[in-house]
């Protein structure tokens, strides 16, 4: 049943009430006290509720809230009903699902399959197959579907156990399948998935699976010294699993037992040259002396997209231009024309004394926007190419959208404070738009109603990538000002940092525990507020724009002061810690700024920094109409740590 009683006090309030054409925002109220009292549980007279509501957008969302609240109770009429009224509802599908499981962990296996509509996922897969076993029995699909959820390298949902018991009753998995499942769970390094399937195994595996869960605990000991017959199959594939797991740990060691073995014959041709591409990897990785010469000492199969990369990444770090122009031109097409590695040829042929060869070269990639176009820009003397194509104002166009029921529930979902729900509801009513014009008009409307987060993943998901304007919005612009101006920073460095961020979500939240439109850690903001003479800032402080902008850009303020305005050693800073900086300046000083990035040795961080050298520029350009070079940010050598003569 769905109407519920509300108790008498509060049913006279709502009796007593003011028509709704007396009160202009009587519907939100109602639809708050209404929604916040289905959150605690209450009891509530949806009928009248929905009545007094009439048409306005969000009265579906009650009903949804009522049903997921009750979904143990409800029947599979309700919920049909439901989805037939409200087909485009945003949340329609995940009622469905949710139903949809309720009746799988109730074993209601015939209304399941009716209901079941396709739904994804690896528990909707694994109820399915139960469904399907218990109404129409096991086929070689069956087995089929069910061996692919089986052979994973992680553990699976509860739900898919009874699925894999039959696999098991049955014997549907053969030793090697059974063993598959095994190296997947290893090479995750999923140590206790893999002792969990022990049983499960072939019995003649279990003394195997007992040896490689001792090398991966001790991979030099073992490898050095076998407890298991090297000459069997299984003993060359532990074996090589040791020698890649030592690489990561001392790559002299590995070196030398994979030699070995290769000398004893007990690995074959194809496996070493996997384990020394590997070695040679992690060298590269972490940028070791030895990295060049073994790169170079692959043998021909060894030799990847992967090698070829870190061929010429560890040139460049080293300015060898004539082993860069050696390694790009060895590149396939798809990766020789890949932005970075047009950018460091034409740098490599400019230093080589070609540079006609490397205008040519260059000329192309400097009409792109991206960090790589504007060095290339800056190599030649271009203007920068911006490329803006931000629609101008289509009033008829944006009063249409206005219109649609699923636009007009997202924007009064997001007025309720209601983020997540309003987020879902706006791209579900994206996802329906099929002009380009209007999708236009939908990121300029969220830019309008200050909802620059949707805005630019508007822009983004329909193609507008030269829709600057969406894609690189100037939210908040007080906020940001002020931040800035408290701070002296630059205003367009602080922008570039909160778009990298959390591109505008200002309740963003990353699975570190970040906080916010500049992403700060709350241990952080609190030092920072204690610096500041202000009080710790609450989670619901650095989830608004005004306290996360002002102590982050007081965070970032500390980062230039620390490493004396140096823009690229902040921004590295800000994302992966003022410490590792310090390493990098250690091993790194005297280098050219752009050498400098691409010897980063954390890859993550050195995508962060040269996207934020690219949003600077662009921010730059949208604030002042001409954008500072980053030759002129950039300092022509980078610094070393203090004392260092090199500084």
């Amino acid at each position: 049943m769905r109407h519920l009683l509300i108790p008498l006090a509060l049913l006279l309030v709502f009796v007593s009430a003011p028509s709704m054409a007396d009160e202009p925002h009587a519907e939100r109220s109602l639809f708050m006290a209404t929604w916040e009292r289905l959150e605690r549980g209450q009891d509530v007279d949806l009928d009248s509720v929905l009545a007094r509501l009439g048409d306005y957008p969000l009265a579906p969302y009650l009903e949804w809230r009522e049903l997921r609240q009750r979904i143990t109770r409800a029947s599979g009429d309700e919920i049909r009903a439901f989805a037939q009224r409200h087909p485009n509802l945003a949340v329609t599908p995940l009622l469905e699902r949710q139903w949809l499981n309720h009746l799988g962990s109730e074993r209601r296996w015939g209304e399941f399959l009716a209901h079941w509509n396709g739904q994804g996922g690896t528990t909707m897969d694994c109820y399915r197959l139960r469904a399907l076993r218990m109404e129409q029995g096991v086929d070689q699909a069956w087995i089929d579907d069910a061996v692919a959820l089986w052979t994973v390298g992680h553990s699976q949902p509860n739900a898919c156990d009874a699925v894999f018991d039959v696999l098991y009753d049955r014997d549907l998995l053969d030793r090697e399948q059974r063993w598959q499942r095994i190296r997947l769970a290893m090479a995750r390094n999923d140590r206790n998935l893999a002792r969990a399937l022990r049983g499960r195994i072939d019995q003649r595996d279990r003394s195997w699976l007992d040896h490689w869960l001792d090398l991966a605990a001790n991979p030099e000991r073992r490898v050095r010294n076998p407890a298991f017959d090297t000459d069997s199959d299984r003993g060359r594939e532990l074996l090589a699993d040791g020698i890649g797991r030592l690489a990561a740990l001392d790559r002299d060691v590995a070196g030398e037992m994979l030699n070995r073995y290769l000398d004893r014959g007990v690995l074959d041709s194809t496996t070493g040259a996997d384990l020394q591409r590997r070695i040679a990897l992690r060298a590269a990785w972490s940028r070791d002396e030895t990295a060049t010469y073994l790169l170079a000492e692959l043998p021909a199969e060894a030799v990847n997209n992967d090698v070829l990369e870190w061929t010429a990444r560890i040139a460049v770090g080293r300015q060898d231009w004539e082993r860069v122009l050696r390694a790009t031109s060895a590149m396939p097409g798809d990766l020789a024309a890949e932005n970075e590695w047009r950018y460091w040829r034409g740098e490599a042929l400019a230093r080589s004394g070609r540079r006609e060869e490397a205008e040519g070269l260059l000329e192309e990639l400097a009409g792109t926007r991206s960090y790589y176009g504007f060095l290339a820009a800056d190599r030649l003397d271009r203007p920068y190419a911006m490329h803006d194509a931000t629609s101008g104002n289509d009033v008829d166009r944006r009063q249409a959208l206005l219109q649609r029921v699923d636009i007009r529930r997202a924007m009064e979902l997001r007025t309720l404070s209601l983020e997540t729900e309003a987020r879902r509801e706006w791209m579900a009513a994206i996802d329906r738009l099929d002009d380009p014009a209007d999708l236009a008009q939908a990121a300029a409307l969220a830019i309008d109603r200050q909802w620059y987060d949707r805005a630019v993943f508007t822009a983004n998901r329909s193609g507008q990538h030269n829709a600057l304007g969406f894609r690189f919005p100037l939210a908040w612009r007080t906020d940001f000002q002020r931040s800035a101006d408290a701070e002296s920073l630059d205003l367009a460095l602080i922008y570039a940092i909160s778009r990298k961020e959390s591109a505008f979500i200002a309740d963003a939240r990353s699975h570190a525990g970040a906080l916010g439109l500049m992403q700060v850690m709350p241990g952080t903001a609190r030092q920072t507020a204690a610096g500041l003479g202000l009080s710790a800032p609450s989670e619901r402080d650095l989830l608004g724009p005004t306290a996360n902008l002002r102590l982050g850009a007081r965070y970032l303020a500390e980062m230039l002061d620390r490493f004396n305005g140096n823009l690229i050693m902040a921004s590295a800073a800000y994302n992966a810690g003022p410490n590792r900086v310090d390493g990098w300046i250690r091993d790194n000083a005297g280098q050219p700024a752009q050498v400098w990035i691409e010897n980063i040795t954390y890859g993550e961080t050195r995508d962060y920094v040269k996207s934020i050298l690219a949003f600077r520029a662009i921010y730059d350009w949208h604030i002042h109409g001409e954008a500072r070079r980053l030759r002129d940010v950039m300092p022509g050598s980078m610094p070393g740590p203090r004392g260092d003569s090199r500084s």
